[in-house]
């Protein structure tokens, strides 16, 4: 079925603009098709299309569900990569549950700052892909200690995936505190050596995903897929 994303189900009747574009041109729904709307807020609603016009795609809501937030919620903070290969940890994470992300610039970052919107369309694009009912919020381009500060005041525990804690896993951490972790993913070439004394000196969690060593993107999805696999479902 047809998702489609639709901010206020309540409110409005009527889609326009981009998704307009899309459900008229790309998916050319008709009078009677039924579609899935996607708010991001938690709801996804059955309706009906009922007339197509030069602008808008009018519609009658159905039937509505609504989710609870996530219990296992988690964010991930990623420094931003070399051909843009950070799209990929946007996609595929929001797919898989993740609730926020943090880009930030480290030392060894290739690119020095983004216009988020970019992740912000790719999030949206992954919501409907896969009915993720919850849009995760994507935020400023940070320095990293602006992105750990800025983790910390949103009530996510920063932990880092590092090859410099071989034998620390993440059922290792899950098993011995309750956390809602925020994972750091750094760039290729990983983090330098000021930036793991800082680690040290923060006291800030380190553990490992893998006994090879992973693209950055590879180790966002792996760490995302772990979380998740290790949580409460919902």
């Amino acid at each position: 079925m047809p998702s489609v994303y639709h901010p206020q189900l309540n409110e409005n009747t009527c889609i326009g603009g981009q998704e307009y574009h899309h459900l008229s041109r790309v998916l050319r729904v008709k009078p009677d098709d039924v579609i899935l709307l996607n708010d991001g807020k938690g709801s996804l609603c059955k309706a009906v299309v009922k007339e197509i016009d030069k602008k808008c795609v009018r519609f009658e809501l159905l039937e509505e569900a609504t989710y609870h937030e996530p219990v296992s919620p988690f964010a991930i903070a990623f420094s931003l990569l070399k051909n843009k290969h950070d799209e990929l940890i946007v996609e595929k994470c929001t797919e898989l549950g993740c609730t926020e992300f943090y880009p930030f610039i480290s030392a060894y970052s290739v690119r020095k700052g983004e216009d988020i919107s970019r992740f912000e369309r790719i999030a949206l694009a992954a919501i409907k892909q896969c009915d993720n009912p919850w849009l995760p919020r994507v935020n400023p381009v940070y320095t990293l200690k602006e992105a750990i500060k800025q983790a910390k005041e949103q009530g996510y525990t920063p932990v880092f995936c590092s090859e410099h804690r071989p034998d620390i896993w993440l059922g290792d951490l899950m098993l011995s505190t309750n956390i809602k972790p925020c994972f750091f993913i750094g760039p290729e070439g990983g983090f330098n050596e000021a930036e793991i004394a800082y680690l040290e000196q923060e006291k800030l969690d380190q553990i490992t995903i893998s006994k090879l060593i992973l693209r950055a993107e590879t180790a966002a999805i792996a760490i995302a897929a772990q979380y998740v696999s290790l949580s409460k479902p919902g």
